[in-house]
């Protein structure tokens, strides 16, 4: 980069300071009401947040000036397949034993057996902590699990149902039905007021057993978990960021970070998929706080009024995102619309995604995945000990509130520093010299995201 091109940009930089600045400062007075409520912090939280948004600022300008060429958007060297740990039915067993587990749940019902309140049951613990959040994020790293994982997938082969693929239903429709089924399941998580009954857990999972046979018997096995199964999707995005692949012939090779994000497909819906995840943990967070549950009154406590909210936390994160495709298509010009910007940049979006999912449930994982240890041994909640661990409590040993709040903040700022590193070398790859000045409005959506993110952890 030439001298007058890294002044320009010196330039142009100090008004995105002080716009950063302007943003910042209005979040930094209405914070402290949130402070208390979670720890006594070691300096007042509008430090924190300055400073991540200051180290988003300086990480952009020395990617303007050290990174001037595209380095990511050819993607890995080998095929992203996924990961296969485990050849056989070993993986696909125990997907199919714990789906078989949380339908298990309606037996005692439906048998009349006492069960248990006080012992953990093994639906919950399966379904909201072991399928839901550590499978996806144990593929940030080693690979696509669930796709060998999959119970639905293992049934169908089982039944040899859906043998003939609809491939063009992908191109058509996305996944704009995943998204659907997205919101649905964590309307079922956040909203619905008995997420937690193991009844009520297990009459969903063979309600979406059902569906998703239907699926695959109408669009194909493939084509149909990737339309209509939102944990398909959800887990292809995240393992993408995971640095190993195989090749063709099998062998695990290392493809590098981030490098699958970069040639993902470009399915039809796939920006609004990854902006509802966004959301959906942003309604988790905000749902705590008493701003938030205020907005509405009593009828924000309503299982409609969360809804609504539920759905507007997502419109919101959506059009934040809608904006700063606009303005960087408007930067740019030619023939670039806010949708083609969109899609072209829903990618760097998924560290972001997962970020936020890792932030907010670290301690869910630690603490509440312990009951498994003793959900196995009494499943259903009969009074059993199969593994003599039915009594084990939940250890924890985490009783300094500082530690985790370090590391979710640590975290939130190296997802939405690797959302810059990506913006930065896609815009290079598709807008050339206008890559810096394409960036601004995605700049700022990153510093907004990163405050929103510190925000819903302190309160």
């Amino acid at each position: 980069m030439r001298d007058a091109e890294i002044r320009d940009v010196a330039r142009r930089l100090g008004v995105l300071l002080l716009l950063v600045a302007a943003l910042l400062a209005v979040p930094s007075v209405a914070m402290a009401h949130g402070i208390g409520g979670r720890l006594d912090l070691p300096v007042p939280l509008s430090f924190f947040v300055v400073g991540a948004g200051v180290v988003l600022v300086i990480s952009f300008v020395a990617l303007a000036i050290l990174w001037p060429e595209p380095r990511l958007h050819e993607g890995p060297r080998h095929e992203p397949a996924r990961l296969t740990v485990s050849r056989g039915w070993l993986l696909p067993s125990i997907g199919l034993i714990g789906l078989f587990l949380v339908i298990g749940q309606l037996i005692p019902p439906l048998l009349a057996l006492e069960t248990d309140p006080t012992r953990p049951t093994i639906a919950p613990v399966l379904v909201w902590v072991v399928f839901w959040l550590v499978i996806p994020f144990a593929g940030a790293f080693i690979g696509d699990l669930y796709t060998d994982i999959n119970p639905w997938r293992s049934l169908a082969s089982g039944l040899r149902t859906g043998w003939g693929e609809r491939s063009g239903l992908l191109d058509r429709l996305g996944v704009w039905p995943a998204v659907v089924v997205l919101v649905a399941f964590t309307w079922l998580e956040l909203v619905y007021p008995d997420s937690g009954s193991p009844v009520a857990l297990g009459a969903a999972a063979l309600a979406y057993s059902i569906f998703l046979m239907g699926a695959m018997a109408f669009a194909g096995r493939e084509t149909g978990l990737a339309v209509f199964d939102a944990f398909t999707p959800y887990n292809r995005l995240i393992s993408a960021i995971s640095p190993l692949g195989r090749r063709p012939d099998g062998r695990l090779v290392w493809r590098g970070w981030l490098r699958a994000l970069t040639v993902l497909p470009a399915w039809p819906g796939l920006p609004a998929f990854v902006v509802t995840a966004i959301g959906t943990v942003t309604y988790d967070g905000a749902s705590g706080t008493e701003s938030f549950t205020g907005l509405m009154g009593e009828f924000g406590q309503t299982i409609l009024g969360e809804t609504l909210l539920l759905i507007a936390c997502v419109l919101a994160v959506a059009m934040a995102y809608w904006i700063a495709s606009w303005a960087a298509a408007r930067l740019v010009g030619g023939a670039w619309t806010a949708p083609r910007v969109a899609a072209r940049f829903a990618h760097t979006l998924v560290p972001i995604a997962l970020a936020y999912a890792v932030a907010h449930y670290l301690t869910l994982i630690v603490f509440e995945g312990q009951q498994l240890i003793a959900a196995i041994s009494d499943p259903f909640g009969l009074g059993w000990d199969l593994f003599g661990t039915a009594d084990r409590k939940v250890d924890f040993f985490i009783t300094a509130a500082e530690p985790v709040w370090y590391a979710q903040v640590a975290v939130i700022v190296t997802g939405h520093l690797l959302g810059v590193v990506l913006a930065h070398d896609r815009a290079l790859h598709d807008f050339g010299t206008e890559a810096v000045r394409s960036q601004y409005a995605m700049l700022l959506l990153m510093v907004a995201l990163t405050t929103l993110g510190l925000l819903i952890l302190a309160g």
